[in-house]
């Protein structure tokens, strides 16, 4: 999935940090509230079935949602990022054409440090990394293609939990 281009700006976000679906982060700014636009979901899958979605409006092209639907598999380590842009991406939907929704099957490990999760798809390269609001950065390769994600800035109650529902399940 490829960023065709960026608004210069953080995307206010609501995160929910749940027992059954670990991390829901919502950008309600990005949705378009006066049409019936459909929604378009990229997932990606794992060989553990862990599982994270990202759903965009088709109207607007931008991410609306981001899903850590389960957590099946997770490692400790730490992941450095450096320098990041701030900015709302918009996404290149071409990719969806006739398809509301597309599965990317890919070697991803998921790893933890002190209140981050991330992912990164296992073949890639990080380029660059977007901060789109205050709780998700986005890993991008050199073609600006969305390769992984990073889930950030939890409260201690948040992070408590989401470590409950990671226990439950590995």
């Amino acid at each position: 999935m490829k960023i065709k281009s960026y608004e210069d700006k953080l995307v206010k976000d609501d995160i929910e940090v749940d027992y059954y679906v670990p991390i829901t982060v919502s950008f309600s700014e990005n949705d378009d509230k006066y049409s019936l636009g459909e929604f378009y979901y990229y997932r990606f899958i794992n060989e553990h079935e862990s599982f994270v979605e990202i759903k965009i409006n088709s109207v607007t092209q931008k991410i609306v949602e981001v899903v850590f639907t389960s957590i099946n598999d997770i490692e400790d380590s730490n992941l450095f990022i450096g320098e990041y842009a701030e900015k709302n991406p918009v996404i290149q939907t071409d990719i969806f054409d006739g398809n509301s929704i597309i599965t990317k099957e890919s070697g991803f490990k998921i790893s933890r440090e002190h209140k981050k999760i991330y992912f990164k798809l296992d073949e890639e390269k990080i380029d660059s990394v977007v901060k789109m609001s205050n709780h998700v950065f986005l890993f991008l390769n050199e073609d600006s293609e969305i390769i992984g994600l990073e889930f950030s800035s939890f409260s201690d109650n948040e992070w408590a939990e989401l470590n409950e529902s990671i226990k439950s399940t590995t």
